[in-house]
């Protein structure tokens, strides 16, 4: 290398680290804005990449993500030392209501026609999470996930004739024909799960009093203000029992549904041809549950082949809503940023809580993002199985967030064991129905 070149280099290198000092020097200027949560691995990659690409270096704002590995425990401990984040999104609303007292009002917060325009965009229901019983919103949603969805198998329904439903009637109509025709069970369920065995059924109950009595009356129910004592949920009983427990509507009737583990043990049933074998044909199961399924049929989603593997929205008796969950997001009002750079903070949560979150390609790795604003485009979703959850949202009147999970401690123990009890046939649903409903007294 010549003299010449080897100077022009030189000059060439130190240009270059003069302007990255100079990045790094506006870098270190700009706020930082902290979040944690309780996202996995591969989600808090995609998170904080959508985040780097939505504040660039140009916004004068760095947000960092960080995953805490038990939220619950380690964001209360940091609230208590003081050390805790900017922003926190809580797996569970209940558990943010219980720091109101060192969050902010959001309406406040991020102004009253930004507030507005976020929660007009929701799933109706959603914006109840985060509001505590003084009427102050301290938390609004980020993602969500969906519960309401029936599994099947469409190259077993092409096989016998039968159709996805579209309505109420048609999927009861759907489940006597199944049942009629001696190929399958209508229904694929198994709610053993070692020391949660019971946490299925919560989810069957809580699907049934959402769909036949709406958001409000749920939430009263979860909560305890309607009793499970009530003729409201008896019925709600019946309709349970006439779909899971009446002879032939499941393989070993209800013995068999607590004794069937919840995940392969449940799903294989799907891909069998024979009821011999304990074929079935329906499965009511959140969007997880793709996970616990034969290493074959993973493969096969694994590359976009849903020659095996459908999804529909369980249809409504009377209700359009859907029930799930989703993690919540609150802002700190105990942080220098919030003291000192409060506009930028507001920035931040705005943006997360709002229907823009995940445009910039969170959604777009196959992550499992979805958002609880029925305005989200299905365009930002790689995954066709997204792209139907995601349009089950948008047409839903009404959200319902897991009950089981919010009610107290005492009483998510008594639906377990005592759903398990009625059904595995040790009780009766009458005396299973009165223990849950005093537990709401311990």
């Amino acid at each position: 290398m010549n003299k010449g070149i080897r100077l022009g280099a030189a000059v060439a290198v130190a240009a270059v680290a003069s302007m990255s000092l100079g990045l790094a020097a506006h870098a270190d200027s700009r706020t930082v804005i902290t979040i944690e949560g309780g996202y996995a691995a591969s989600d808090a990659a995609a998170f904080q990449a959508d985040l780097d690409l939505a504040f660039p270096a140009s916004s004068g704002i760095k947000v960092n993500y960080t995953s805490l590995a038990s939220f619950d425990t380690d964001i209360t401990t940091e609230i208590n030392a003081g050390t805790n984040p900017d922003i926190a999104m809580w797996p569970q609303p209940g558990g943010l209501l219980a720091q109101s007292a060192h969050l902010a009002d959001l309406k406040s917060l991020l102004g009253t026609t930004n507030f507005n325009a976020i929660v007009k965009t929701e799933v109706p229901g959603f914006e109840l999470l985060g509001k505590g019983t003084d009427g102050v919103t301290y938390g609004l949603p980020v993602s969500a996930n969906l519960k309401s969805i029936v599994f099947y198998n469409p190259a077993v329904f092409k096989a016998n004739g039968w159709k996805v439903p579209t309505s109420y009637g048609q999927f009861v109509a759907l489940q006597k024909q199944i049942a009629a025709s001696g190929k399958a069970y209508p229904w694929c369920a198994g709610t053993e799960s070692g020391g949660a065995t019971g946490w299925s059924l919560t989810d069957w109950m809580e699907e049934l009093v959402l769909k036949n009595y709406g958001v409000a009356t749920y939430n009263k129910w979860w909560k305890g203000q309607v009793s499970w004592n009530s003729t409201q949920i008896k019925n709600i009983g019946k309709q349970l029992a006439s779909t899971l427990l009446a002879k032939g509507q499941t393989q070993g009737g209800g013995q068999g549904v607590t004794s069937r583990f919840f995940g392969l043990a449940t799903t294989q049933g799907l891909f069998q041809t024979s009821k011999a074998k304990g074929a079935c044909a329906l499965l009511k199961q959140g969007s997880f549950i793709t996970a616990f399924m034969p290493d074959s049929i993973k493969a096969e989603l694994a590359a976009n082949n849903y020659k095996h593997v459908g999804v529909f929205a369980f249809p409504s008796p009377k209700v359009n809503a859907v029930l799930g969950g989703g993690d919540t997001a609150a802002v700190f009002t105990n942080t220098p940023e919030y003291a000192g750079n409060q506009a930028d903070v507001a920035k931040v949560a705005q943006y997360i809580m709002s229907d823009k979150m995940a445009t910039h390609g969170y959604a777009t790795n196959a992550s499992g993002f979805l958002s609880p604003h029925k305005t989200f485009s299905t365009r930002y979703l790689v995954d066709p199985m997204a792209k139907q959850f995601q349009s089950i949202f948008a047409k839903a009147k009404g959200f319902g967030f897991d009950g089981s999970d919010q009610a107290p401690p005492a009483v998510n123990a008594a639906e377990w064991s005592e759903l398990t009890n009625w059904f595995a046939g040790k009780e009766s649903m009458a005396k299973a129905f009165s223990i849950i409903a005093n537990a709401y007294n311990n």
